[in-house]
């Protein structure tokens, strides 16, 4: 009878996870309150910034147009452009789900921080370029400062 009433011994493992996670959730909460309470980021100041749409072409090309001047700034053809193509990809599938059609132009900026952002006039959807890496981001960069293409309009 005296092993019945005998004390168990207190296990530490249990009670050494609950402070763990009474600690990481008090992390949590406190980086949580600091980032939502933070005043917004300010906006940076745009440096340049050009009106452009992208029409499919014969073969499997895409050219790109300036709205202003309604002259052509480039053409990518098959294989070219890999991400300035699947950035449209995304976008149009956008449009499409909203049930909107591809004329509106894309008004792409550059931005005194260094950012490229390519804002869809049918959407409201503004893309952050480099969040894809500089390479991406200079891919339409060089569309921002693109003299037009020969021949005029087509």
């Amino acid at each position: 009878m005296a092993e019945a009433t005998a004390r168990r011994p207190f296990h530490v493992t249990p009670l050494m996870w609950l402070v763990c996670v009474v600690l990481v959730g008090s992390v949590g909460y406190g980086v949580a309150t600091y980032v939502l309470s933070r005043p917004p980021a300010q906006p940076g100041v745009a440096l340049v910034s050009r009106t452009i749409a992208f029409e499919d072409v014969e073969a499997g090309g895409v050219l790109v147009r300036d709205v202003a001047s309604g002259r052509p700034i480039a053409l990518l053809g098959p294989g070219e452009g890999g991400f300035i193509r699947s950035t449209l990809r995304a976008l149009a599938r956008e449009r499409r789900g909203w049930n909107l059609g591809g004329d509106q132009p894309f008004r792409l900026t550059a931005w005194d921080d260094g950012r490229f952002t390519l804002h869809d006039e049918a959407t409201g959807r503004t893309v952050d370029l480099k969040a894809f890496g500089p390479t991406n981001a200079e891919a339409f960069g060089r569309l921002l400062h693109a003299r037009p293409m020969e021949g005029g309009q087509r």
